[in-house]
């Protein structure tokens, strides 16, 4: 007889109904990013933990919005893990869901750094004629170099998507997740959260300084918040959560 599954809801949680209707859930955290699992916990929540495998490649240049990307992202992770995550048989070997079974929510956040704000490079904004564009997670410290020079003086924006999608059926197939989809045995709803971020007009030796401190190297935007790159930054408009996560 297989143990009872763990309560995603830990005893410090505030007694919220969200909170009530997940306790005896299942609930899957497709992200391995230990920030959001603190996150996560200060709050009183411990989802179990399977990072998705998907490779985050969507073309961006097929989005109206820039800061539609992470929602498109967030929800194909979703789609990949509740395909593929779920239930094996004795031998470890996937075996075929039992239609009564409800397999409880899948969470995935996805975040991105946007510089400079689209709102800021539409029509009317104080960079009009600007592009705006997706700042990576830099791969070498001459990315983050840059990325950095570029945001001196000015501002990013921060957006980050979450998708949650709840199957009866963990394995059915889906055609797509984007931006909503509700299909036989499977729902999946999206949101997003932005955050405007305002940096000092630091100098390039400061920006040196900083990447030679190793910090910010695996992060979108090559800055972490929470960390020393907090002393880039002037003030923010909007989640503080949402940058850290």
């Amino acid at each position: 007889m297989s143990a009872k599954r763990p309560s995603p809801v830990l005893p410090n949680a505030m007694p919220w109904p969200i909170f009530e209707k997940l306790r005896d859930k299942r609930v899957v955290l497709a992200s391995g990013s230990p920030r959001r699992k603190d996150i996560l916990e200060n709050v009183g929540f411990r989802p179990e933990i399977i990072p998705s495998t998907f490779a985050e490649d969507l073309p961006k240049g097929s989005f109206d919005k820039l800061s539609d990307y992470p929602i498109a992202t967030a929800g194909e992770k979703v789609y990949i893990l509740a395909g593929f995550s779920e239930l094996t048989s004795g031998d470890g070997g996937l075996r075929a869901p039992d239609s009564r079974e409800r397999c409880g929510p899948r969470r995935h956040p996805d975040t991105v750094v946007i510089f400079p704000p689209e709102k800021d490079t539409a029509e009317g904004g104080k960079y009009h004629g600007e592009h705006s564009e997706i700042l990576e997670k830099p791969i070498n410290k001459e990315e983050q170099l840059r990325a950095l020079d570029l945001m001196a003086g000015r501002e990013c924006e921060v957006v980050t998507a979450v998708c949650v999608g709840e199957s009866f059926y963990p394995h059915s197939q889906l055609t797509s997740v984007y931006p909503t989809v509700e299909s036989p045995g499977f729902k999946l709803q999206s949101i997003s959260v932005s955050t405007i971020v305002h940096f000092f007009d630091y100098p390039k030796n400061v920006i040196q300084a900083y990447i030679d401190n190793g910090e910010g190297i695996d992060r979108a935007g090559g800055f972490a918040i929470q960390g020393l790159g907090g002393l880039l930054i002037e003030k923010i408009d909007g989640s503080y959560d949402n940058c850290v996560g």
